[in-house]
């Protein structure tokens, strides 16, 4: 049986940090991969708002916290309070490890807090485990 390619939105303002999440999600067997710099273009990503019209429903949401425009909290409560959104996991991507951060994600329904390690190096290894554990997750097709 042959699936469908498997979709990933990442919202990350830092380029250096989304980096290594877009190399290994298009690593083969590649994800289709869309990337936005704030939390307004995330939110404008999944309701389809403007130049985002046409975009696609992720598979798989990797959220930064703290982003320009709207905070990755706001965009994370926006995305599970609405019906059609609320089944798409988000994996947040930050560089905080405040177990009030962490315990606040995962109330608001957040699939995954993962702290971006330090280093280049320990940042390819994180989004590469990211990527093999998304890639074993059995998600109903939409």
């Amino acid at each position: 049986m042959t699936y469908p390619m498997r979709k990933v939105l990442v919202a990350e303002d830092c380029p250096a940090d989304a980096a290594p999440l877009v190399q290994a999600f298009q690593a083969p067997p590649a994800w289709e991969v869309s990337l936005v710099s704030d939390g307004q273009q995330a939110l404008d990503y999944l309701f389809k708002r403007g130049e985002y019209a046409g975009a696609w429903r992720p598979d798989l949401f990797i959220l930064n916290l703290v982003m320009p425009k709207l905070h990755g909290f706001t965009v994370l409560e926006k995305t599970k309070d609405t019906p059609h959104l609320a089944g798409i996991p988000v994996v947040i991507w930050t560089i905080s490890t405040i177990s009030d951060d962490i315990d606040r994600a995962y109330k608001l329904g957040a699939a995954a807090f993962v702290s971006k390690p330090v280093g280049d190096d320990e940042m390819k290894q994180c989004a590469i485990a990211i990527r093999c554990f998304w890639d074993q997750v059995q998600r109903p097709i939409s």
